[in-house]
């Protein structure tokens, strides 16, 4: 009987012991200093914070900072324009200038690429933000939900502008440096930069408005990458559907396909013509202007639209 009433004391002392040690534990906080050095400088505030979105944005189209694969498509997308570009500088300079150098046959033929460019790029600014859930952590401070569209939208823009600009560019700059009197091919065809930046700059806005208004509704972005594939391939079926079962003039249902609404307004920008422009001439430039304005304002109202009651 001794030993089980001081087996049974020790139990008890043991278990008390223990819930106090565990309760003063359990009461106690401790805070560590890890070493992280605090931020004493100036406080940028919403337009630094705007500055920052963009310029991750506009790192992001290019897969700078990222590993190699995310440059891929990047790499790949200005290798194929500018080298048609180089060829066609090569073959105007060995002949002497006897080679035309279209550039709205240039750029027409590119516009897929800049398809495959927004297809692969604008879902890693747009779609991975909802995708990994950073949109609360924008959302805290100085990035209001416009600034929020409004710096994703401007770097798309400016990434796409970038790379449509380029192989124009250097077409216009080598036209003159092949020249066998560059000052004098300047004076006759200088001028021609104002197509070159208007061109670049409808193309990129439309195709920006495209990408960004499909991309932002998804945060997989596979699926936004169908989607802008999808889209553009519907559209320019449709147009091709209303030229053959319809009979809808030729020029009309072109206005329902970005693509064919591009390569029509780029050779009416440079003074070009072709077959089906000699059989069923294009409307004014201003149509052509005022729809890719339209279209992308509709895409980035639509971005905005879909910002302000997205749930972050």
């Amino acid at each position: 009987m001794r030993e089980t009433t001081t087996g049974g004391s020790t139990g008890a002392s043991t278990g008390a012991s223990a819930g106090a040690s565990a309760g003063a534990f359990a009461g106690a906080s401790t805070i560590h200093d890890l070493g992280y050095r605090r931020y004493d400088g100036p406080r940028e505030g919403p337009v630094g914070a705007w500055r920052a979105l963009y310029t991750q944005s506009l790192r992001a189209m290019f897969g700078l900072g990222r590993p190699a694969k995310a440059k891929a498509v990047p790499v790949l997308v200005v290798a194929v324009t500018m080298l048609p570009a180089l060829a066609l500088l090569t073959a105007a300079s060995q002949s002497n200038g006897q080679v035309p150098l279209r550039y709205g046959q240039l750029i027409g033929a590119q516009l897929f690429m800049f398809v495959l460019f927004l297809a692969a790029q604008v879902p890693e600014v747009l779609s991975r933000d909802q995708q990994h859930h950073l949109l609360p952590l924008l959302f805290t401070r100085d990035v209001s939900r416009w600034s929020y569209a409004l710096a994703r939208f401007s770097a798309i823009f400016s990434a796409v502008f970038v790379v449509s600009l380029a192989p124009l560019l250097l077409m216009y700059i080598g036209q003159i440096g092949i020249a066998v009197d560059p000052a004098a091919t300047f004076r006759t065809m200088g001028d021609r930069i104002w197509p070159v930046l208007a061109q670049s700059t409808l193309t990129a806005f439309a195709m920006s408005g495209i990408g960004a208004a499909l991309s932002v509704w998804t945060p997989r972005r596979a699926y936004a990458t169908a989607a802008i594939f999808g889209t553009f391939l519907l559209l320019a079926a449709v147009a091709t559907g209303l030229d053959d079962l319809a009979g809808v003039s030729v020029r009309t249902s072109e206005l329902l396909d970005p693509l064919r609404a591009l390569r029509t307004m780029a050779l009416i920008f440079f003074g070009e013509t072709n077959r089906g422009m000699e059989l069923n001439p294009p409307p004014a430039l201003g149509v052509y202007v005022a729809l890719m304005l339209g279209v992308g304002a509709a895409g980035f109202a639509v971005l905005v639209w879909r910002m302000r009651r997205i749930r972050p």
